[in-house]
């Protein structure tokens, strides 16, 4: 046994903080349940929103590039050769029906690497939540359980030296 004392002056106040900490360990639980819910809004967003929008809006910007070239063809089959300044609208249309195809290609590729990117840090992200989680439910749980003993102790020491006749 220990040659060393405590100074304890009131149990209300150890069992005030075992409270507070097992309000603590319910409400770090709870916000690790909604971070978790949070974490995969954005996966979500990416793997079932993004990665369907960008390939369609790559067929389409494909479909218009296609309808803008056959609109500069009919127009200079259309107008003689010499004449061909004519058909600037036409090819304005196709410049910008092909900016807008690179475009949605970019973002297609870009949706691909935020994808395996947001999986990585998704992935690192709940390994750093389950280590959270088992110390909640080790080591915090362990805290409570031994405060528990020291306070059932110190409830039988006061008891003890609350009642003893004097001499």
């Amino acid at each position: 046994m220990s040659s060393s004392t405590a100074n304890v002056t009131s149990l209300d106040a150890l069992r005030q903080f075992r409270a507070a900490l097992v309000r603590f360990a319910a409400e770090v639980e709870a916000a690790l349940v909604t971070l978790e819910l949070e974490a995969r809004r954005p996966m979500d967003w990416i793997e079932d929103d993004r990665s369907r929008y960008w390939p369609q809006q790559t067929r389409k910007a494909s479909d218009l590039v296609s309808e803008a070239r056959l609109a500069l063809e009919r127009c200079e089959v259309r107008i003689s050769g010499e004449d061909a300044r004519y058909c600037y609208d036409e090819r304005k249309a196709l410049q910008r029906a092909k900016r807008r195809l690179q475009l949605a290609e970019e973002k297609t590729q870009a949706t691909r690497r935020w994808k395996a990117q947001m999986h990585k840090d998704l992935e690192d992200f709940q390994v750093q939540v389950a280590r959270l989680k088992r110390y909640l439910e080790s080591d915090l749980l362990r805290a409570i359980a031994t405060l528990d003993r020291m306070l059932a102790a110190l409830d039988r020491y006061a008891q003890r030296n609350e009642y003893q006749p004097e001499a």
